[in-house]
């Protein structure tokens, strides 16, 4: 048992010297399963495997085996890695009566691939991977695939190898990762002594696998399911010591392993500490010389250091500063850009920073971009010392040209809504600008930027005042009544109740339409007249007719009208219509509206 421990515990010390992360057959993966994906450009792994196997013939004989796998991968590029994974075996055999004991070393195959990579990343992931076994000796046994003088030789053994080719489909989910191993395998090998029996020829295998891990941090617990379904299921002969025996290269006759343990991630250095159970069958293509199945159990440790990314060196990359102003010095909110890398400007002083610019031989193009002004751009060379000190580029922007907005509309008349063919006189504290309204009272006017004081001219009417605001070059609609000289408008549908000069919310109503005359033109002087129907005496008339042309100018003023009003009541003295009915006398209770000015 101390020889044990002590051959095991040499052999660690040897693996700690290299990694884990490389498979046993080279590529990056798990143990016995390859990755889709590999560490890079110009990225590497190296390390060692160890795999202890130990058991007992009988009651009189145990053998333990120990397998060293130093392997390597290096990648030339993200697509395409290169693996190497020789193997070399210690196995030991005892016996209790008489008490003896011996060991027997040589060279198994050395396993040599090319991997390719074609989808890497979050989600799906492709690769490809072809390998070659490349066999050591001519030296034969089908009990291992190596043997040096301790093993039968046979004269018509080829050695020529085996030979894999395996689709890797993976998938990535966060720190879960699987990948599968699925492809086929030649074995060129051929045993022939020329004794026309039936022996060793090529044949081809079905290699799969399954591998899966889970990245808790330090640690990544993985599990595999491997092995290789035999397609050629003839009974061949086999060599052992002890003679020849046949046996099939059918499905589950080669070893099907499921492989568990841990990696411990180390920074560059990982480690990797697990066991496996084979579950193939008995009649199995692993076996002892006496024919038993013999290879059930085996632990392993790897210890392995990877180095990722080590392509070609990191550019150096240097640092811009400046200031985006506007032509009075008031910092702008900007956004500056150069060489890949953005940055956004202090709204209040207009400074930026670009750091992680590329370095290069040719100047570096930059551009700063603010809205509502004209971009700018400029060319500035980049030097070593600007990796630490900012090379200073400043930006004075001009405004962009704001296109004139159309100012469009329609005057009409007040009170008959006939276009008026009037005069209109834009100004503004820049400029003043005229347009005419055609035969339908329609005009058209460009304006520049600014608040404009808008007159209406036309001949018989009042005046007509307004303001509009041109802004951004977005169009203004603009309508406009006028008023004529001298004009009457007469509200016979404002009843006050008999007797009575308060102005309700029915009277309100109707005199919306001389509120909106009297605030679109403001500069109007009207005289607000009240009339009455002839009941009652005509000082009693008169007296409510003055009352009610008061209550309608006071509501006119509670509604901001900035119009000059006088109230006068006319009583009964100037009828439209007959009192003998009270339809007439209906219409003689109004208010009339005369344009004075």
């Amino acid at each position: 048992m101390k020889r044990i421990v002590s051959v095991f515990a040499v052999l660690m010390m040897v693996a700690g010297l290299a990694m884990a992360t490389p498979s046993m057959y080279g590529s990056n993966g798990l143990v016995r399963t390859i990755a889709p994906d590999n560490c890079g450009p110009m990225s590497f792994g190296i390390g060692f495997r160890g795999f202890l196997s130990m058991g007992d013939y009988d009651t009189n004989n145990s053998w333990m085996n120990i397998d060293v796998v130093p392997m390597g991968n290096f990648a030339f590029n993200d697509m395409l890695e290169l693996s190497i994974a020789p193997t070399y075996t210690f196995k030991q055999w005892s016996m209790t009566t008489p008490d003896t004991s011996g060991w027997r070393n040589g060279s198994k195959d050395t396993r040599i691939g090319l991997k390719a990579t074609f989808l890497r990343g979050e989600g799906f992931n492709m690769g490809a991977y072809l390998g070659y076994d490349y066999r050591w000796s001519k030296k034969f046994s089908l009990f291992y695939a190596w043997v040096d003088d301790a093993w039968v030789k046979a004269d018509g053994y080829t050695p020529t190898g085996n030979i894999h080719f395996t689709l890797i489909p993976g998938y990535t989910a966060d720190k879960f990762k699987a990948h599968l191993n699925l492809g086929m395998a030649m074995n060129l090998d051929k045993y022939d002594p020329g004794d026309g029996i039936n022996r060793i020829y090529p044949n081809i295998g079905i290699p799969f696998g399954l591998g899966m891990s889970y990245n808790a941090g330090m640690v990544t617990p993985f599990l595999e399911v491997t092995g290789k379904a035999g397609i050629d299921t003839s009974k061949y002969l086999q060599v052992t010591d002890t003679g020849f025996d046949s046996i099939s290269r059918g499905i589950m006759n080669n070893p099907l392993w499921v492989t568990g343990g841990l990696r411990f991630d180390f920074g560059s250095i990982k480690m990797d500490l697990g066991g496996e159970m084979n579950m193939q069958t008995d009649d199995s293509t692993i076996l002892d010389p006496t024919m038993t199945r013999q290879l059930d159990w085996q632990v392993f440790m790897g210890l392995a250091y990877t180095k990722c990314n080590l392509g070609p060196k990191v550019p150096a990359t240097g640092i811009i500063s400046g200031k985006v102003t506007d032509k009075a010095g008031k910092g702008l909110a900007a956004v500056v850009m150069a060489g890949g890398i953005t940055a956004n400007t202090d709204p209040a002083t207009g400074a930026y920073t670009l750091s992680g610019v590329l370095i290069d031989k040719a100047p570096v193009e930059i551009k700063a971009d603010a809205k509502g002004y004209i971009a700018k751009q400029a060319s500035i060379m980049l030097v070593k010392k600007n990796k630490k000190v900012p090379a200073m580029q400043d930006f004075t922007l001009e405004l962009k040209p704001i296109p004139p907005s159309e100012i469009t509309g329609t005057i009409i008349d007040y009170k008959s809504g006939t276009p008026v063919p009037a005069v209109l006189t834009f100004k503004s504290q820049k400029a003043t600008v005229t347009a005419t309204a055609d035969a339908n009272g329609n005009y058209i006017a460009k304006l520049e930027p600014g608040t404009y004081a808008v007159t209406a001219v036309a001949e018989g009417y009042n005046n007509a005042n307004f303001n509009v605001v041109a802004k951004d070059g977005k169009p203004v609609a603009q309508n406009t009544g006028m008023v004529k000289k001298k004009e009457k408008f007469s509200f016979s549908n404002i009843n006050f109740a008999t007797g009575k000069a308060i102005v309700t919310p029915e009277i309100e109503t109707a005199l919306q339409p001389l509120l909106k005359v009297l605030l679109d033109n403001p500069d109007l002087k009207v005289e607000i007249g009240g009339h009455t129907d002839a009941i009652g005496s005509k000082a009693k008339n008169l007296k409510l007719s003055q009352e009610r042309a008061d209550a309608v100018v006071a509501w006119l003023v509670t509604q901001n009208v900035k119009s000059q009003m006088t109230a006068k009541g006319y009583g009964s003295s100037m009828p439209i219509a007959t009192n003998k009915t009270r339809a007439g006398r209906a219409e003689n209770r109004r208010i009339e509206i005369n344009v004075v000015e």
